[in-house]
């Protein structure tokens, strides 16, 4: 997964993350997706389970 990292924080950008069972994150975000452009928390940056651009074949995300 591609990132850019924040050249200044902003402690009001929250990681915008979602786990596979659709709860949100919420920590302060550091780090931008350069695929699908949001920003996430140093954790979940990495983490491609959080990343919606990078949902399984067929997914769609959100509930079924």
């Amino acid at each position: 997964m591609e990132k850019e990292g924040l050249k200044s924080a902003d402690l009001r950008r929250l990681c915008e993350g979602v786990s596979p069972d659709d709860e949100p994150c919420g920590s302060p975000a550091t780090l931008s997706c350069l695929t699908c452009g949001r920003w996430f928390c140093g954790a979940h940056a990495e983490d491609d389970e959080w990343h919606p651009c990078v949902l399984p074949s067929g997914e769609e995300g959100g509930e079924a």
